[in-house]
């Protein structure tokens, strides 16, 4: 069995899903290069947001370890009226600024269905 990851899919089927509720998508590798992206404004620096993004989420991997505690498949940061959630999905991460009235598990679910699984 072989799971693909698309990231196109996952790109195209969030912005279908949620629309202007969605300010930028990034889709990084571990390491923070961006793979892919869509950024609803012009004045984010992608870059800059995968990097930092990936260095906070190796950091909660880290704490979470120290700990003895798995390390996260996913972060959720809640700042005014907006959600930054960062998963990690084959060695890769996925980041996005959404408003907060949208639900977690949609985000999920919309993911979900764009991985393909092929025997």
């Amino acid at each position: 069995m072989t799971v693909l990851f698309n990231p196109d899919s996952i790109i195209n089927n969030l912005i279908n899903d949620f629309g202007s509720n969605i300010y930028f998508i990034l889709i990084s590798s571990s390491n923070g290069s961006v793979m892919k992206s869509y950024i609803n404004e012009d004045e984010f620096n992608k870059a800059s947001i995968s990097l930092n993004i990936s260095q906070l989420y190796e950091l909660a991997e880290e704490t979470a370890e120290s700990i003895g505690l798995h390390s996260p498949d996913f972060n959720i940061i809640h700042s005014d009226n907006y959600y930054i959630l960062t998963i990690k999905l084959l060695k890769r991460l996925i980041i996005l600024l959404t408003v907060d009235q949208i639900k977690v598990e949609d985000v999920f679910s919309t993911i979900n269905k764009s991985v393909n699984i092929e025997p």
